[in-house]
């Protein structure tokens, strides 16, 4: 294999064939899970990632299933239409499947809060309680009957994608009354000097080491008679150690909320995801598009690249985890919708005016749209299921992750699920 350090990772020499166990296509939540799940197992991975994926917009949770009161996965999951990806996995694979996601992250230097058999609530930004199977470690979550009586609202100074009063508003519905406050110190008011930079992303590599200990002590003088303290996630870009290490050093029991994007903790699970699948001697092949495929005999052989012309990848099994719509793993043309790198089977319904509904607050009908496959998630091309091709995460049919409650947690079940078939286990 001819390969060279290129400026969005390794590139490779013109008209090479290059040779994996594996390629994934996708280097979103999905992709990366499968890809180090892979490697954990020795085996030898490529993860093509054509930018930026929907991980940068993550609050730091990861919906399993929408469940009622009371309500248990297992039970949810009976509930579900026989469509849905959930149903090709055994209810006890499932659970199982679920443990592994903690452990996985867990290796991968990402504390998390999460109970395998049911959900828990988190708090948005706009102070309502959501369900949730995972959060990150430092995310605010409760139980629903356990809140606090009051609470301190803190927000930075001039820092705008953050809203108090809509969180303290939300919070008051579920009867927390609120106090807010604004901090700051030396090194955020520098930062504020330019307002187009002062986000979450520009605070966070501030907020780490003495600004941090400063800011504890200002919050730590406002506290009063509030019991719990609420504040924008905006530490730690590259570990949770800033943000857990600046939590302990208050006077009460604190947590963060999500800010509006760009997300600190969702560029930190990309990053700290990616950091441990190449640390297992993956390849993330960064900023290029898979743009063609050869299929031989119902199996795929190899794949081509945008960036890295007439070079093939060849590998014993592919992975379709570019996510949808949004990530371009799928492509809504005029009258068609299609998967752009083999024309695989995609499972939609109508003309472009079914696919959308006129109340905007429903769940539309194009999420329930992707690729269609067996049940072991192989995916078909013309009819015809490829024996080494799947599909794991967002470009999977049937799945309606918005009404169904498994942002998230579909990508990480499905992409383990995939890499347990891949593996024989």
């Amino acid at each position: 294999m001819h390969q060279k350090a290129g400026k969005n990772g390794p590139s490779f020499k013109e008209d090479a064939t290059m040779r994996f166990d594996d390629i994934i296509i996708g280097g979103g939540l999905s992709g990366l899970l499968c890809g180090i799940s892979l490697a954990e197992s020795g085996r030898k991975c490529l993860i093509v990632s054509q930018g930026q994926s929907t991980l940068n917009f993550s609050s730091g949770a990861l919906d399993f299933l929408k469940t009622k009161e009371g309500e248990s996965f297992e039970e949810a999951l009976e509930r579900l239409p026989q469509e849905h990806p959930y149903k090709k996995i055994a209810p006890e694979k499932c659970f199982l499947l679920r443990a592994e996601v903690a452990g996985l992250l867990d290796r991968a230097g990402i504390g998390t809060f999460s109970d395998i058999r049911r959900n828990h609530w988190r708090i948005t930004p706009l102070g309502v309680l959501s369900q949730t199977w995972l959060s990150l470690e430092e995310m605010a979550h409760f139980d629903k009957e356990a809140l606090p009586e009051k609470v301190l609202i803190v927000n930075i100074s001039g820092f705008l994608d953050f809203s108090p009063s809509l969180l303290a508003s939300g919070l008051a519905e579920q009867g927390v009354r609120s106090e807010i406050c604004e901090v700051s110190v030396r090194e955020t008011d520098t930062a504020r000097a330019n307002s187009s930079e002062f986000r979450s992303v520009n605070l966070a590599r501030v907020l780490d080491g003495y600004a941090a200990s400063r800011l504890a002590e200002a919050v730590n003088g406002k506290i009063g008679d509030c019991d719990f303290i609420l504040l924008p996630a905006v530490f730690g870009l590259e570990s949770d150690t800033a943000a857990v290490r600046f939590l302990q050093m208050l006077d009460k029991p604190a947590a963060l909320v999500p800010t509006m994007n760009p997300s600190v903790p969702g560029i930190r699970l990309q990053y700290l995801l990616k950091k441990r699948f190449k640390e297992l001697g993956g390849t993330f092949l960064a900023g290029d598009t898979a743009c063609d495929g050869i299929v031989e005999e119902g199996k795929m052989t190899a794949l081509r690249t945008r960036a890295q012309g007439n070079s093939l990848f060849e590998a014993e099994n592919f992975v379709f985890a570019g996510g949808s719509f949004f990530s371009e793993g799928l492509i809504a043309g005029k009258d068609e919708i299609y998967e752009p790198v083999l024309g695989l089977d995609v499972d939609y319904s109508g003309s472009h005016g079914d696919w959308f509904s006129p109340d905007v607050f429903e769940e539309q009908p194009y999420m329930s749209f992707g690729l269609r496959t067996d049940a072991d998630f192989r995916v078909s091309l013309k009819g015809r299921t490829l024996e080494n091709a799947y599909a794991a995460g967002q470009i999977l049919s049937g799945a309606a992750p918005f009404r169904n409650g498994c942002l998230g947690g579909l990508s990480a079940i499905t992409a383990l699920r995939v890499a347990s078939m891949i593996k024989n286990e």
